[in-house]
């Protein structure tokens, strides 16, 4: 996805995934594998959060690699970076 303006505190490009879409290689690479089925689908290793969203764990097994605010919360990666974004944030930054 490309930024729709510009807005120096966001990438100018994102690649983006969230629960319920198959684990890109650029997040399963940095995140711990919880496990691989038969079509090598990665599942990776998340805790839930009271607040409703979650923590990815790092490939260390002890960091958290991101933490989002809600389950429907997008993951991005932007110039080496991994941050999240809400629904409303990427349909405002990028397009």
């Amino acid at each position: 996805m490309k930024q729709r303006g510009y807005n120096s505190g966001y990438p100018s490009e994102i690649k983006t995934w969230r629960l319920g879409e198959k684990v890109p290689e650029w997040l399963s690479d940095v995140a711990k594998i919880k496990f691989i089925d038969g079509e090598g689908n990665v599942t990776i290793e998340r805790r839930e959060l009271n607040t409703g969203g979650y923590e990815i764990i790092g490939s260390d097994g002890i960091s958290i690699l991101v933490k989002t605010s809600s389950a429907s919360d997008y993951v991005c990666l932007g110039d080496n970076h991994i941050f999240t974004l809400s629904e409303i944030q990427l349909k405002i930054l990028y397009r």
